[in-house]
């Protein structure tokens, strides 16, 4: 018997609440939904179904510069699932943000890692049409 039901959330911490909110909600697109009053701030997204992701304001942690901007897909990320992972590294590319993109050889699958301003990894994971080669 597994000791859970769902995933809720996934929480990430960032330095500064403004530009988070800048590249989740302003590039991303992504959905704000209402968050507790808690005594530290922060934003919360939902994410599909029931995941949310949770934004919290850490202004002590500062990753050194590798960290936040070398994208790796070893380093720690969340993954979100796209239909159309070709469209999806389009509008990616068209916001101009710094993308890792690569065709996984053992799935086949497209995916494209971005940063957020403090690091944070995301992954758009999901179909291709690309015949690029395969990494």
């Amino acid at each position: 018997m597994s000791l859970f039901k769902s995933m809720s959330h996934v929480s990430v911490t960032v330095t500064d609440v403004a530009k988070a909110r800048e590249f989740y909600t302003g590039l991303l697109g992504f959905k704000e939904i209402a968050r507790p009053n808690f005594d530290f701030p922060g934003i919360w997204y939902s994410l599909g179904g029931e995941l949310q992701l949770h934004i919290i304001l850490n202004d002590q942690l500062v990753r050194p510069a590798v960290e936040r901007e070398t994208i790796l897909a070893r380093y720690p990320h969340f993954a979100l699932w796209t239909e159309d992972c070709d469209e999806t590294a389009k509008r990616l590319e068209q916001l101009g943000l710094p993308c890792r993109d690569v065709i996984s050889g053992p799935t086949g699958f497209r995916q494209v890692f971005v940063k957020d301003p403090d690091g944070n990894m995301v992954e758009f994971i999901g179909p291709t049409k690309s015949q690029a080669s395969r990494k």
